[in-house]
């Protein structure tokens, strides 16, 4: 064995053993907030919540969304969690009036579900810096903020695109359904 391959199996080792020794058994809160993320999806009159949260799980698992919060919990935020007794991700708490509340650093998000989509607040310091709305039309969703006036809209065509649209109805960027299969199969 030469003298660089010795380096690189000492380095995988030690590497190895600094992993197992910081105890990265942890609040793995990432991880949790991408469940309860996927509890809280919705069906529509034709798939119920419960095949529609399906849905959604196997889509996150193909597309490695579980796999990678995993990864991201065990070799970085469990491991801060372990030497500093903070994590950087806080859990996602459900409070009494539905509301779900996430914390990454200074930036805490409220997502609060309404009957035909949800209300979007970001807050920095205790201080809501901005609101949005997400209600569905008749076409797919669009992104009201608190003044009333449009951020953006998202349209499902009947062959299986995605069209966004920017606040003044103009399109700014098209994925076709061949499109869309073939990012989500990169993932």
């Amino acid at each position: 064995m030469n003298y660089s391959m010795r380096r690189i199996v000492a380095a995988a080792a030690v590497l190895g053993v600094m992993t197992v020794s910081t105890g990265c058994y942890g609040p793995f809160n990432l991880t949790k907030n991408v469940y309860h993320w996927n509890s809280n999806v919705k069906g529509s009159g034709e798939v119920n919540s419960k095949w529609m949260r399906e849905f959604v799980f196997f889509g996150m698992f193909i597309i490695p969304v579980y796999e990678f919060s995993l990864l991201l919990d065990t070799f970085i935020f469990n491991s801060i969690h372990f030497w500093t007794g903070d994590s950087p991700i806080k859990s996602s708490d459900l409070q009494n009036d539905g509301t779900r509340v996430a914390t990454l650093g200074e930036t805490t998000i409220r997502w609060t579900s309404l009957k035909d989509g949800a209300t979007v607040t970001y807050e920095r310091d205790g201080v809501a810096e901005r609101q949005a709305t997400i209600e569905p039309n008749a076409t797919g969703y669009r992104l009201i903020d608190e003044n009333g006036s449009l951020l953006s809209e998202a349209e499902y065509g009947t062959d299986g695109s995605v069209r966004l649209l920017d606040g003044e109805c103009r399109v700014v960027n098209r994925w076709s359904k061949e499109q869309l299969q073939s990012i989500a199969q990169r993932q």
